[in-house]
């Protein structure tokens, strides 16, 4: 497992674009007989995935808002730490809920692996995740927690400033005048200062921003104006 942990490292040191760290993280996953790899920036309102996995088990874990109900995933925002995963042995402790997410998974060949979470800013976290078909995966040495987070650590800082291309995205949007509002704060200016100058009234503009908030559980305008403009829509 260590080995992987340095392979991971050298990617980061390496890959100079998008397509480079996408191949690279397929060749890792390969060398050490994973079926592929899942990596996940979880922010409100700006979910998105980097993977190899089949397309139609992402789409089908978007439609049916697996990502949010992933036992995996919620294991990592509670342990924040590495760790070895397995559907089967877990089969007899699992909640419905989730007892359907790993039968799906399996019809897909994700039956175990190891994922490595990682903190990121606002409290969010970021999750790359190697996956196989194999019942039980079994390794030959513990995975050193700190060596692990600070790998992907690097990857998840060398993805951003790569800008790379999500595989899947959380849709993101503004009708025009929930952009125009929010460009207006984006500028400095108060939800009343904004009212005032689209000649609406104060609660108009409050109305509006709230539903953008709740629309993509964000916790003020602060958030907003940061997605919208990592968005390009102001």
């Amino acid at each position: 497992m260590n080995q992987l942990v340095a392979g991971l490292l050298e990617i980061s040191a390496v890959a100079h674009d998008g397509a480079t760290l996408k191949t690279a993280l397929a060749d890792l996953a390969e060398r050490f007989e994973f079926s592929g790899y899942d990596y996940s920036k979880l922010l409100p309102g700006d979910f998105y995935v980097i993977s190899n996995l089949h397309p139609d088990w992402l789409k089908r874990s978007r439609k049916l808002d697996l990502d949010r109900r992933n036992p995996i995933r919620k294991r990592a925002q509670q342990s924040r730490g590495a760790f070895i995963w397995s559907g089967t042995q877990e089969n007899g402790t699992l909640s419905e809920e989730d007892q359907t997410f790993y039968e799906t998974a399996s019809q897909f060949g994700i039956r175990s692996g190891v994922t490595i979470p990682i903190a990121i800013s606002s409290g969010a976290i970021s999750v790359l995740s190697f996956v196989t078909s194999k019942p039980v995966l079994t390794v030959q040495e513990e995975i050193d927690p700190i060596a692990a987070s600070s790998a992907v650590g690097q990857l998840h800082a060398r993805i951003e400033q790569l800008k790379v291309t999500p595989s899947i995205q959380e849709p993101f949007y503004l009708s025009p005048k929930e952009a125009t509002y929010t460009r207006w704060l984006s500028l400095g200016k108060t939800v009343e200062d904004t009212a005032d100058i689209e000649h609406v009234k104060y609660n108009t503009v409050r109305i509006a921003l709230a539903e953008v908030r709740r629309r993509y559980d964000l916790c003020n305008n602060t958030q907003l104006v940061a997605l919208a403009i990592r968005r390009d829509l102001i």
